[in-house]
């Protein structure tokens, strides 16, 4: 779990290896060489979630959020804590990601950094939990532990060495994470836990780079980029069947940053801004056809059951913070509101095995909670 990432996402980039000794080009924003669609004004438009029908790719069709609370319960947790709950397990860390403690009833597992390490990732699914040690100096492969929930055993990665950093994503039993190949090149590596079977695939080419890993069970999404000056170009794809990105039909050329699949196509974000990367314009694709998701916040999209979930901030001071959530009928949904207004924020959803967990920030108080994805 992590509390908005956007400037993390860009350090962690900007340090993920190319094929060169150079470091890797932070994925910077430019205006768009195409303009992005904007909402209609058109009073007569009827709303996506009830039409069930999108647009074109110059013309998606606009959806306004519905109202579908998912049902919450408070963790008990400090908000902005590193959690993550599944449906029997949960993680705790500590405030100097130094320990992860993960229990469920009658069991549990302590895993620590380590000397000269500190605690990167937390990942779990319903079957598996991933803990990435990094190496804090960044010159050393991360280390990492992989603990089978069904035993509460505790194992090593089987797969290429890891590299420091970057992003991952895990799905069921697959992992997806950053590894280097021949020429230092940067890689993309897969470890089927159950199989204790783990490989390298696709490379990015020479003076390139990825990162925005998302998994869930519709497919992968990656956020890929070039050292292009004076901003790197960024592309957002889904693996195919062999595990190679493919760019997706919709985004404005080097504008995109989030991407996530979903069952018949993808939901992504476009920054419009340069200089306010936070702030983005959430799309979707279906079958061909095109929505208009309206604003969100980089770097918040997470795929989890059915639905892919973003971050929305108060669009103006009487407004809450809210997750959104792109349904595979199509609507977009409200999952969550904060108690407060304006003043509000919440941070990057987490996703275990189905259970969403999220910490929320604003003056009526801070919470973290969960809820199940139906």
């Amino acid at each position: 779990m992590r509390i908005r990432t956007t400037i993390a996402l860009a350090l962690l980039v900007t340090l993920a290896g190319c094929g060169t000794d150079d470091p890797a080009p932070a994925p910077g924003t430019d205006e768009p060489s195409r303009s992005a669609s904007t909402p209609t004004d058109d009073p007569t438009s009827e709303p996506a979630s009830e039409a069930h029908a999108g647009g074109t790719i110059d013309a998606p069709a606009v959806v306004e959020p519905t109202p579908a609370l998912l049902e919450w319960a408070d963790t008990g947790v400090e908000a902005g804590t590193r959690y993550v709950k599944g449906p029997e397990w949960e993680a705790l860390g500590d405030e100097g990601n130094t320990t992860v403690d993960l229990a469920r009833d009658g069991d549990s597992v302590s895993i620590a950094a380590g000397g000269g390490r500190i605690l990167s990732e937390v990942l779990m699914s319903t079957d598996w939990a991933v803990v990435v040690r990094q190496d804090k100096a960044e010159t050393a492969p991360s280390e990492v532990a992989v603990v089978d929930l069904a035993t509460g055993e505790q194992g090593k990665l089987a797969g290429p060495p890891a590299a420091s950093g970057g992003s991952w994503a895990l799905t069921g039993g697959d992992l997806y994470y950053p590894t280097y190949g021949d020429d230092r090149a940067y890689c993309l590596a897969t470890s089927a836990l159950a199989d204790s079977n783990g490989e390298d695939g696709w490379c990015a080419p020479a003076r390139s780079g990825f990162s925005g890993l998302t998994a869930g069970e519709h497919g992968v999404g990656i956020m890929t980029f070039d050292d292009a000056r004076p901003v790197a170009c960024r592309t957002v794809n889904l693996l195919d069947g062999s595990g190679v990105p493919q760019p997706i039909e919709g985004p404005a050329p080097c504008t995109a940053w989030d991407v996530a699949a979903t069952a018949d196509g993808a939901v992504w974000s476009d920054v419009r801004k340069p200089r306010r990367q936070e702030e983005a314009h959430f799309y979707a694709s279906a079958d061909g056809t095109y929505f208009d998701l309206g604003p969100g916040t980089t770097g918040t999209a997470v795929p989890c059951g059915d639905s892919v979930f973003f971050v929305r901030d108060p669009q103006a001071d009487d407004e809450p913070a809210r997750l959104l959530r792109w349904t595979p009928d199509h609507t977009l949904e409200v999952a969550y509101e904060s108690a407060s207004a304006g003043n509000a924020f919440l941070g990057e959803p987490a996703c275990g095995g189905g259970v969403l967990t999220l910490s929320s920030f604003g003056e009526q108080g801070d919470e973290l909670v969960s809820a199940n994805v139906g």
